[in-house]
């Protein structure tokens, strides 16, 4: 039998996982096809109920907006795992004997690109579920992390991600202080970064979570300075690998896989 997958969120046309996704199930000879399916904000509970009832299912990916959403689901069909509700934030369904799990894999996504890289010191721009998993991927790093944000309507959110670590949330007025890091992560849409535009300065490591459209502006203004960059594509595939094998059961090479996912998303460049 074809099992089926998909990546769920809104506006979704965009989204790479479905290229992805379906050549990693090649690669892995697995009998399975994934696509982008369009939910809109307010839907997710209503689509679940339908979908999950399907024999054929592996699983979803979700996107924004729907990632703080599903933790807001109250259903005994999901079991959501402690560090998404830690996080307030989760982007994978995905069944085992159990049952129907949702966890984050974003945040192990964050763990696999920060294995080989020191860092003393972090800045954070953003403080949405993105912001949150690599908070929490760094919390027992015991680096310095620092936070940027708009609003404090997510704080509380911010310190249970931090889960105990040294964290220091800051208004988006200071936002320039960010540079100073070792390692600056961005968390914003690459339509909404103009005011960090003006005052960029090339921090030492910079992980932009953005690549649509490629590059994204802050992106291009790392590899202008000739600064080391970790890209969106290679956030998308590291977490992307953990999801396939959550939902596939198949063991493989992490970072074999990690490395195909990657050379298929540098050809769209």
């Amino acid at each position: 039998m074809t099992r089926r997958a998909a990546v769920l969120g809104s506006p979704i046309s965009h989204s790479l996982s479905p290229l992805i996704h379906n050549y990693a199930y090649f690669l892995l000879e697995y009998p399975a096809t994934y696509e982008a399916i369009e939910v809109k904000s307010g839907k997710l509970e209503e689509f679940l109920a339908r979908e999950l009832l399907s024999h054929d299912l592996l699983g979803f990916s979700l996107t924004m907006p729907l990632k703080e959403e599903l933790i807001q689901i109250s259903s005994p069909a999901l079991q959501i795992d402690l560090r998404s509700r830690e996080i307030n934030s989760a982007n994978t369904i995905y069944r085992d004997v159990e049952g129907w799990k949702v966890t984050s894999t974003d945040v192990e996504g964050f763990q696999f690109l920060f294995r080989d890289i020191s860092f003393s010191s972090v800045s954070i721009l953003g403080a949405g579920g993105t912001s949150r998993a690599a908070i929490a991927a760094l919390a027992e790093s015991n680096v310095n992390i620092e936070i940027y944000r708009r609003s404090a309507n997510r704080d509380a959110s911010i310190i249970a991600a931090a889960l105990g670590s040294n964290i220091e949330i800051k208004d988006w007025d200071r936002c320039a202080e960010a540079w100073k890091s070792d390692l600056v992560i961005n968390t914003i849409p690459a339509d909404q970064v103009s005011s960090l535009i003006k005052g960029y300065t090339a921090p030492k490591l910079f992980l932009d979570a953005t690549y649509s459209p490629w590059p994204p502006g802050l992106t291009k203004l790392q590899l202008e300075a000739k600064g080391s960059l970790i890209s969106g594509f290679e956030l998308l595939a590291a977490q992307a690998v953990y999801q396939i094998a959550l939902m596939t059961k198949v063991e493989f090479d992490k970072n074999w896989l990690f490395s195909e996912l990657i050379g298929k998303l540098d050809s769209l460049k």
